[in-house]
């Protein structure tokens, strides 16, 4: 794996507007992404977890450049395309694919599935004979674990897992270097997740890959991620790698998710202590002063509700967002 970064968000933000009223006035902003910053290198999964509502799909389409950022900068393999045109982001769509959570929405339900995996291939060669066309499609569709039988049948006639292949297969044909996969195994069945993370991992490997891995799993997340980054209320509050990560967070919020993951073994469940956070999420409209997380932290101090954390560097190339992270409360007995 290499480590120049492919991928480069440099303190991201984007805002949305709420209107209400009678007049329909401008009630705020929903702080979605605020002031994100992370590389990823060429062939490495970066997965990027974090409760519902945190940001995380909203930063994946701007990454893929669905949605224009309000401020900072992302870069692709060396170049800003924070505010390219439209009309210049044809040959980008075709380095940078999108696989969705819903497999159903995705898709045109009144394509056949030949129709829906060719018109990805005319992006990457207009000039491919029907023959030709024929045949890739049913190499796509072999390779995600479809017979070739699938190219004439529409979505509807397919289960939720043979609708993702078919997105997968979608977004293979233009041959991209990056895949941004958002929540793409929430909707499925856990039988069929499993064969499909399989997949991309596989995929990732065969044809060297970079991916941004986005879910609200930890478990998901542990299973295909080289380095795991946690979001919180729109901010990056901590990022490592996935093995470090998951023998010992730094954010008290990491801690939290990961006591909730389910363990297998019954014994180690019960012995266990689960952290149990306090209140409920604040408003993204009016996120908290301070540190955004000090509202529901075990370990919170007066200094958390005045002054917010940045990114610092921590042992090993880790970075934390907290005034103390665990690793200092553990070495000093707090």
């Amino acid at each position: 794996m290499s480590g120049t970064p492919l991928v480069r968000v440099a303190a991201l933000r984007k805002y949305f507007a709420v209107k209400g009223g009678w007049l329909g006035g401008r009630r705020g902003q929903v702080h979605a992404v605020d002031d994100v910053s992370f590389d990823v290198a060429a062939g490495e999964t970066l997965g990027l977890v974090g409760e519902s509502g945190c940001g995380k799909s909203t930063l994946a389409r701007c990454i893929v450049r669905l949605v224009e950022p309000d401020q900072g900068k992302l870069e692709f393999d060396g170049e800003d395309i924070t505010h390219r045109p439209t009309r210049s982001l044809r040959p980008l769509r075709r380095q940078i694919q999108l696989i969705f959570q819903d497999p159903f929405a995705s898709l045109n339900p009144r394509k056949r599935i030949s129709q829906i995996i060719g018109a990805a291939l005319d992006l990457r060669d207009a000039s491919i004979s029907r023959g030709d066309r024929q045949a890739e499609i049913a190499r796509l569709l072999e390779r995600v674990g479809l017979a070739p039988q699938f190219m004439d049948r529409r979505p509807r006639e397919l289960s939720g897992g043979q609708r993702q292949r078919v997105g997968i297969a979608r977004a293979l044909a233009v041959g991209p270097r990056l895949i941004v996969a958002d929540e793409p195994v929430s909707a499925l069945d856990v039988s069929v997740q499993a064969d499909i993370l399989n997949l991309l991992k596989d995929l990732q490997a065969e044809f060297g890959l970079t991916v941004i891995f986005i879910s609200h799993d930890l478990g998901v997340i542990r299973h295909v991620s080289d380095r795991v980054g946690v979001m919180y209320l729109g901010r990056l509050v901590e990022l490592a790698p996935a093995d470090q990560f998951y023998a010992a967070p730094l954010h008290p919020y990491s801690e939290a998710l990961l006591s909730a993951i389910p363990m297998p073994d019954p014994d180690a469940h019960l012995t266990r202590k689960e952290i149990v956070l306090e209140g409920d999420i604040p408003s993204p409209l009016a996120p908290p002063k301070g540190c955004r997380f000090h509202t529901r932290c075990p370990y919170a101090q007066a200094v958390c509700a005045g002054s917010e954390p940045t990114l610092s560097t921590q042992a090993g190339g880790r970075l934390v967002a907290c005034h103390f992270p665990l690793a200092k409360q553990e070495s000093t007995g707090r």
